[in-house]
């Protein structure tokens, strides 16, 4: 019969049958139940989401025109109350001040799409009009349609003249209409009645193009206005009061029930299904485990006579290890040996029958033959690592234990257990070689060359009183691991061992510190030229090029040295010593050594000081931002602004970012120092400005580090920033330090809307397969180019080649370092995309920025027109 089959199962199962099949029946209806409950919650809830998207969806259009509304207000303010305007368009209008010098013309329509710009007399004359940013002889109501002019008038009388803002409906086309008197910008100087104050008025017709991007702007897609006609044909249709009218609007939204329904009802329906046959599989199991119990019990009663009879047969060896067994007689001579003997041993059975089991040990018959003298039976003996021979010849270790035992006949005989421990004593054995050498090359690691130098520092004589500490750090072997695999380095150093050795005496010490640094320890070495000369003999036997996978492959090491007594006279103090000295020698390059002198602690002393201050000057606000701005040449606007880090030290005053962020690199403050400079970016140009992005500068560094994304994240959510506005500078090395990683980084903040530039491009080693490959959005040219650019043609041919480059792969190209209006004139002619130098403009304050935006755009601007 099938186990599984409920009809087939035995009576042993008693009513479990019944009880599972009640259980799973009840689970089935409860969830059955729970499906309908939350499917008729979801459906009932529908009317009151899509009632609520609808409310946040006026809400956010209603705020749109508010501030579209307040904006044109401004503008016509900024125009209406100024002097200029007041002397040249109040009496009469100047025409070749208002068009001719373009103070009141066509850059309004071009810059802020006002389709209408008029001047009215006092008596509602209209003397001067733009039309779509064409002069034109319109009257304001014949162009706009609608009487308009008295009501305007009347408002402006009680405003005292301060400008304001309507909106109406026109063909049922939304229109923003601004107004305001012409007054000086001290009105109580002005001396004028206020009955005879000229009025200018800006009108912005809301096209169906502009009222969709105004709804694209708020996260409205699709905006568009009804005519009454449609709007009465559709239920609850969403209006705007426009004065006495009514504008329908409509979007295209999203039913987020729908899609529920649509994603939860299978996985409700694939849960249930799942349930059900989980709890059947359930049942089913229990039912057969409870009849293969039973069956088991009467298959234990009937075996347990069996093992009773063979139950003290097998007592006194359970009490023992048993790995193979034997028995011996009174005169030790073997009786009986188990199977495992030749299995572990490789010798017959019959060979060692009748034979002495004191022959089988090598060293260990002195300890039996006194044990056995001793008058007491049913003692044991234990004897471990005891050696012995196998077949093959080879030595091995096992563990014996005997005990004397009364034999049937009523002799004393011997019985014990051999346990093969040669794995074990061999492991020792290594552990111990480890614990003192370099499993890798099988130099002495750090403790055996601290154990050899306390040794040598406290038993130095008259002959050997000097002693010589190297230390030494490969250089370039990182490319070995990278390029050629991890296996290929370890035969590196393998092999960088070995010459080491080479390069000794047999009194000497070589060890391995780890990762590619060594420690040499030369006692008797007297005179500095012999230790010059052994360094560069080092440098020399590692300079010579390895065999790596058929390939010639060169590497450099860096050597530091200390000497005792002369530089020190403790273990700790020489490490310490020739672990400055190796710093300074990395600093001058590779393959280069020094030797330790006194006032090299002293600068590395400074160094950490210096570095211990700008931890405090994170946390102190010593640190500050200047945003120096990116001018957007084919918008003709100022689109982003690059936030640069100074440092205003207490003591050396201010630091320029090359003087302390190396240092910030090398000791892991660049995290921190990253983390502050994005905060605070984010933070100011969130608050200033809505439209203007910021670019930050990050290390390559960070990108081995997997956190770098939520760092972002956390940066962005604490100060309201949205991510679409920031962007990350990072030089072209990123690509070479862990790219796997930097590109899984880069991949994550693009998705999160964060634009990447490849910074000081030209001056790296980026290939075009990894411009191609990581996200980048745009390029930056190194200021060297440019520079350059004012004597060397083929500076300038290199220059249009990058642009012409960036182009080619979709991406946006800044020129950096720009100063001269030629350097500017030419990147305008080679079509590069975004400017910024010292002629853009200077990195400043966040205040000098904000106060000073619109003036250095209109600059900008008219430099870029006049190389044009």
């Amino acid at each position: 019969m099938h186990v599984l089959d409920d009809k087939n199962l035995p009576s042993l199962a008693g009513n479990t049958h019944g009880i599972l099949k009640q259980t799973a029946t009840l689970m089935l209806v409860l969830m059955i139940f729970i499906f309908f409950t939350i499917l008729f919650t979801l459906i009932q809830t529908k009317s009151d989401l899509q009632k609520t998207e609808h409310r946040q969806k006026m809400h956010l259009l209603t705020k749109a025109l508010e501030n579209s509304q307040e904006n044109l207000r401004l503008h016509l303010a900024d125009y209406a109350n100024w002097d200029e305007a007041f002397q040249n368009l109040t009496s009469t209008v100047n025409v070749h001040w208002a068009w001719g010098m373009q103070n009141l013309g066509k850059s309004l329509f071009n810059k802020f799409q006002y389709e209408g710009v008029f001047v009215l007399s006092p008596d509602g004359v209209t003397r001067y009009s733009v039309l779509e940013g064409q002069l034109g002889h319109v009257s304001f109501e014949t162009w706009l349609g609608v009487n308009l002019t008295n009501t305007l008038m009347t408002t402006l009388a009680t405003n005292q003249g301060a400008a304001f803002t309507r909106l109406i409906a026109i063909h049922n086309q939304p229109t923003l209409v601004a107004a305001s008197w012409i007054m000086p910008e001290d009105a109580t100087t002005a001396g004028i009645n206020p009955a005879e104050h000229a009025v200018m008025i800006f009108v912005d017709k809301l096209t169906p193009q502009k009222f969709q991007q105004l709804g694209n702007e708020y996260e409205i897609n699709g905006l568009s206005t009804l005519s009454p006609e449609v709007a009465a044909m559709r239920k609850d249709a969403m209006f705007l009061t426009a004065g006495n009218d009514r504008i329908y609007v409509e979007w295209q939204s999203k039913n987020p029930v729908e899609t529920l329904l649509s994603k939860v009802l299978p996985l409700l329906m694939l849960l249930m299904v799942v349930s059900v046959l989980f709890a059947i599989s359930l049942m089913r199991k229990a039912l057969t485990k409870a009849r293969m119990h039973d069956e088991k019990t009467l298959l234990l009663e009937q075996s347990r006579a069996a093992l009773s009879a063979s139950e003290q047969r097998f007592r006194d060896i359970v009490e023992t290890t048993t790995d193979w067994i034997w028995e011996a007689n009174e005169n030790f001579a073997l009786t009986w040996i188990s199977a495992r003997f030749p299995v572990i041993t490789g010798h017959r059975i019959e060979e060692w029958l009748g034979r002495s089991f004191t022959d089988f040990l090598v060293d260990s018959q002195q300890t039996i033959s006194h044990w056995l003298t001793l008058p007491h039976p049913g003692d044991y003996l234990t004897l471990s690592h005891c050696r012995y021979v196998s077949a093959l010849s080879s030595q091995r270790y096992c563990n014996i234990t005997l005990k004397r035992i009364t034999l049937p006949d009523g002799a004393i005989g011997f019985r014990g257990t051999a346990s093969d421990v040669t794995l074990e004593v061999e492991s020792n054995e290594r552990i111990r070689f480890l614990s003192y050498h370099d499993e890798l090359t099988g130099l002495p690691n750090r403790v055996m060359m601290q154990e050899f130098l306390d040794g040598k520092l406290h038993s130095r004589s008259e002959a050997n009183s000097t002693l010589v500490m190297l230390s030494l750090d490969l250089t370039d072997f990182k490319l070995v691991n990278d390029i050629y695999g991890h296996r290929a380095g370890d035969k590196v150093l393998g092999e960088v061992a070995q010459r080491l050795r080479d390069c000794l005496r047999a009194t000497d010490l070589v060890a391995r510190q780890g990762g590619d640094e060594f420690i040499i320890i030369a006692p008797a070495i007297h005179k500095k030229e012999d230790i010059r000369d052994l360094c560069q003999l080092i440098i020399a036997v590692i300079s010579e090029p390895f065999n790596v996978s058929g390939n010639k492959v060169s590497i450099g090491v860096n050597i530091g040295a200390a000497q005792s007594p002369q530089d020190a006279l403790t273990a700790s103090d020489l490490l310490r010593f020739s672990d400055i000295a190796l710093y300074e020698a990395k600093n001058l390059g590779s393959n280069n050594f020094v030797l330790y002198q006194a006032d090299m602690a002293k600068q590395i002393v400074q160094r950490r000081e210096l570095e211990n201050e700008l931890r405090e000057a994170i946390k102190e606000d010593q640190l500050f931002l200047v945003y120096q701005p990116r001018f957007d040449i084919h918008a003709g606007r100022i689109h982003s602004v690059e936030a640069l880090v100074r440092w205003l030290h207490p003591r050396h005053g201010l630091l320029m970012p090359d003087q302390f962020i190396p240092l910030a690199e090398e000791s892991g403050i660049i995290t921190d120092l990253t983390d502050w400079v994005l905060v605070n970016a984010c933070r100011d140009i969130g608050k200033e400005f809505n439209h203007i992005s910021v670019s930050v500068n990050i290390s390559p560094i960070e990108f081995k580090d997997s956190d770098v994304t939520t760092r972002i994240k956390n940066v962005l959510a604490a100060t309201h920033f949205p991510a679409e506005r920031l962007e990350l500078e990072v030089t072209e090395t990123v690509t070479l330090c862990s790219p796997e990683n930097a590109h899984t980084v880069m991949q994550e903040l693009k998705t999160l809307g964060i634009r990447l530039l490849i910074d000081d491009f030209g001056t790296g080693y980026a290939s075009f397969y990894y411009l191609h490959s990581f996200p980048f959005h745009g390029i930056k040219i190194d200021k060297s180019f440019i520079f350059a650019m004012n004597d060397s043609q083929s500076a300038k041919s290199i220059v249009e080649k990058i642009i012409g480059l960036g182009k080619d792969y979709n991406l946006e190209v800044t020129a950096e370092g720009i100063e001269t209006q030629e350097q500017l004139q030419q990147l305008i002619k080679y079509k590069c995309d975004v400017a910024q130098g010292y002629y853009i403009g200077r990195p400043v304050s966040l205040e000098a920025l904000k106060d000073n935006l619109h003036i250095i755009e209109c600059n900008i601007e008219a430099r870029c027109d006049a190389t044009l």
